[in-house]
């Protein structure tokens, strides 16, 4: 690549970047959905130390509780130091702790690992979604649903990864962490930092500070729909349990195949995109609540399938949505932040779902009618999306950002 090339470039949004930003935002699905299948090993393995039944299945949850704490700190060390160096130390640190679990004995060090891995994970999300929006700006929607891509299709692919693996040894599945470091050496070689939109001397908008009112808006309605987008994920395996869908493999094979409408409600929003972001979420809202009210309505595994096929395609729009919501709110010099808000907003959402479900679940006497409970709530969220987020107006916009 010439010289030339490199500075024309220079601060500007290019496939490379855009294909690593995504292989960033598939970090979180790694930390996940790969040690799913280690679970039973992991208790094998330490299964009698004290406290194994709350801290082995902790080794899967703490990144995402640790993700969600450090992410606005994350954002506001990339805005104030840049994004490059905040970014390119984030990957470093996430495939180091990583495949640490890979030489540790303890489960007490492999705690630790995992929660170093959570902050390492916050600076990937939290920075890799501001670049999306500073580099590609009007173009940030193909972007974003590319994210929505490539993380079902990584997801799908990581658990079965993860069970091959998980076959050979209880370490095995960390050895996955191993696929970050293509992330971490495009990032040396082509994330540069964001070239800033020339402002007129003494210009407003170059004083404003941190848009807060934006922020107070982005944050519950992530929150919010977080919450209700997890609800399918987090229990449809159950369902399909509980309606004779045959062993744990079948079953996975089951979520594979209903995962692809998720890839569908990704390109869905590429064709919507223009539409205002709270009639994109009524849209999505829609189909996650007649998903989530046939799966409690199903009385074979066939029909939660179909159910759960629906649910995808607007959890296919979700992240997308918000993703490009939030970067089209916020000015470049402070997305950082913005975006590590936005990333405590939407990851606290799989904290908060797992409680509700179970709240809901006591109150009604079992899973399947919560779960048409919960279709029901997403309904009525989706009914008043368009009247909780603005539309882009001026005013409104620029109100949002003062």
């Amino acid at each position: 690549m010439s010289k030339a090339l490199i500075s024309s470039t220079a601060g500007l949004g290019t496939r490379a970047k855009g294909i690593t930003l995504i292989l960033a935002q598939i970090l979180p699905v790694m930390a996940i959905v790969s040690l799913f299948p280690a679970i039973p090993k992991l208790f094998a393995e330490f299964g009698d130390r004290p406290g194994a039944g709350f801290l082995i299945p902790a080794i899967v949850t703490i990144p995402s509780l640790v993700c969600a704490i450090f992410a606005p700190i994350a954002g506001i060390i990339s805005d104030r130091f840049g994004r490059r160096k905040s970014f390119i130390m984030g990957l470093a640190v996430y495939v180091l702790a990583g495949i640490a679990p890979l030489f540790l004995d303890s489960l007490e060090a492999i705690l630790a690992s995992r929660a170093i891995l959570g902050i390492a994970e916050a600076f990937a999300i939290t920075i890799s979604s501001a670049l999306i929006g500073d580099y590609f700006e009007d173009d940030r929607h193909r972007w974003t649903s590319w994210v929505g891509v490539a993380t079902s299709v990584a997801g799908t692919a990581l658990i079965v990864t993860g069970g091959v693996l998980a076959d050979v040894s209880w370490r095995g599945p960390f050895a996955v962490y191993l696929a970050a470091l293509p992330a971490l050496f495009m990032a040396i070689l082509v994330i540069d930092e964001p070239r800033k939109t020339p402002r007129p001397e003494g210009s407003a908008v170059a004083l404003l500070g941190f848009p807060w009112r934006a922020a107070f808006v982005i944050a519950p309605v992530t929150l919010i729909t977080s919450v209700l987008y997890y609800v399918e994920p987090l229990n449809i395996a159950r369902v399909l349990d509980m309606r004779g869908a045959g062993s744990s493999t079948q079953i996975g094979i089951i979520q594979a195949a209903t995962s692809i409408a998720y890839i569908g409600g990704a390109f869905l929003y590429r064709r919507l995109h223009e539409l205002a972001v709270g009639r994109l979420l009524a849209i999505a809202g829609v189909f996650i609540a007649i998903g989530q009210v046939i799966i409690g309505r199903g009385v074979d595994w066939q029909t939660v399938a179909f159910g759960a096929t629906i649910q995808q395609i607007g959890g296919g729009m979700i992240i997308p949505v918000l993703l490009a919501w939030g970067q089209s709110m916020l000015p470049l010099e402070q997305r950082g932040r913005g975006m590590g808000i936005w990333a405590t907003a939407f990851f606290a959402g799989t904290f908060v779902c797992s409680p509700l479900v179970s709240l809901v679940t006591s109150a009604t006497g079992g899973l399947l009618p919560a779960m048409q409970v919960m279709g029901v709530i997403t309904l009525l969220f989706a009914l008043a999306a368009p009247f909780i987020v603005p539309a882009p107006g001026r005013k409104s916009t620029q109100a949002l950002k003062a």
